[in-house]
């Protein structure tokens, strides 16, 4: 494990922008360098990644100033205030850790944790140390999502009654196609769950309003080999046409769950990497007693809304404007990046001005107990596959005190 100093406490950060380091090079680390960019509070001051040449070409290409391949060291750099863990699932704990013990604030990619016990450690290391420590749900981000959030608020669906939708890729549909993903050491236990699964559960209960309290599973495995090809270093590669070497999958390529949320509404959602000529699609609708809604994130501008008499589509137009959400106006059309850029926002304020450890509910940005949260629902999948019958979801944990607060900029 990484070891920074052990007596190294919250600092208190400085009158101008925050100092930020993002570990990882892959496919979401340069987004994470530009999301922070353009949260308005933050410099990306250093990039870190596990090759030498490779993380020195990312640094050009982000113009960020810093990079190495020394994590211990850039961990326990005292002038630097967030860092942002974008690694392979394996080595979340071990670096957030790291940074939550060197007194940084926390930016982690899910799944926080490989399993819930360990991620609820990440929890309470943040809460003791009074560190914000943000997991990226990146579509709580999308302005219409929140509009969505809203009308379910406002009671204009009546009583929520079904739930359903899913997440459908194809990027893994094919025997050729391999990622680090597939492999349970990498990756941990469940894959299509834990991976796409965690962020349809994690909208299901953010716009709903409503919690999941038991999950009836079935996951599937298509290609129990997946080939690989030889010396590929890649985030993502099709060895088709290459020279190969076989590698056996454990971990799921699709799930079907049934659901029950509190309050007696009923759920479905179907999650798969093999889906052909689906890209990313995910998709919510909630059934009300009055009305029904449906977002969908590959036409994310718009949320569905009917009654049996009248249907419409919601456009940004009615979307408030509070939170900086969202930045452009009607008519510009904003998407995953600006999603991922006003998740970051309001973790990024809370720091910059001192505010006390989210309390509400939801937070103003998914904590790192939203992210365990998610390991449960992955880990009750599991479950209930294996033995054949309905898994009930631990209960929520208790709120932190809103008393508990860090140091504001210029303090």
């Amino acid at each position: 494990m990484f070891m920074p100093r052990p007596d190294i406490s919250p600092k208190p950060a400085r009158a101008d922008r925050l100092q930020v380091a993002v570990i990882g090079t892959g496919f979401v680390g340069p987004h994470h360098v530009d999301a922070a960019r353009r949260t308005g509070y933050a410099d990306v001051v250093a990039i870190a990644g596990t090759d030498r040449e490779r993380t020195a070409a990312r640094a050009k290409q982000l113009g960020v100033g810093i990079h190495t391949t020394d994590i211990a060291r850039l961990v326990g750099d005292a002038d630097i205030d967030v860092i942002h863990v974008c690694t392979p699932n394996r080595t979340h704990v071990e670096l957030a850790t790291a940074v939550l013990q060197a007194g940084k604030h926390l930016v982690l990619e899910k799944p926080v944790a490989i399993d819930s016990a360990t991620g609820q450690v990440l929890v309470e290391l943040a809460r003791t140390r009074r560190l914000h420590g943000l997991v990226t749900f990146t579509y709580r981000g999308y302005p219409m999502v929140q509009r969505a959030r809203q009308l379910v608020a406002d009671g204009m669906l009546g009583v929520p009654r079904l739930i359903h939708g899913g997440y459908l890729q194809d990027w893994l549909a094919r025997a050729t196609d391999f990622n680090w993903r597939v492999l349970q050491a990498d990756g941990g236990p469940s894959r299509a769950v834990a991976d796409i699964g965690s962020h349809w559960f994690d909208l299901a209960e953010f716009v709903s309003g409503r919690r999941v309290e038991a999950v009836l599973a079935d996951l599937a495995r298509f290609m129990d080999v997946r080939h690989r090809r030889i010396s590929d270093t890649a985030t993502f590669s099709s060895s088709a046409g290459d020279e190969t070497e076989a590698v056996a999958v454990t971990t799921e390529d699709a799930a079907t769950v049934l659901l029950r949320f509190e309050g007696g509404a009923r759920g479905a959602c179907v999650f798969s990497q093999i889906s052909v000529g689906r890209k990313n699609r995910l998709t919510l609708e909630i059934a009300g007693s009055d009305r029904s809604l449906a977002w969908d994130q590959e036409a994310p501008e718009h949320v569905w809304l009917a009654s049996r008499e009248h249907a419409q589509s919601w456009g940004r137009e009615a979307v408030e404007t509070s939170r900086g959400i969202p930045s452009l106006p009607a008519g510009h059309p904003e998407g995953w990046s600006e999603a991922l850029r006003d998740v970051m926002r309001p973790f990024y304020v809370a720091i910059h001005d001192g505010q006390a450890l989210p309390s509400d509910s939801p937070p103003a940005y998914p904590t790192l107990a939203d992210g365990v949260r998610a390991i449960h629902f992955a880990e009750a999948a599991l479950t209930s596959a294996q033995q054949g019958g309905w898994v009930a979801m631990p209960p929520v944990q208790s709120a932190i005190s809103p008393t508990t607060s860090v140091t504001a900029m210029g303090a």
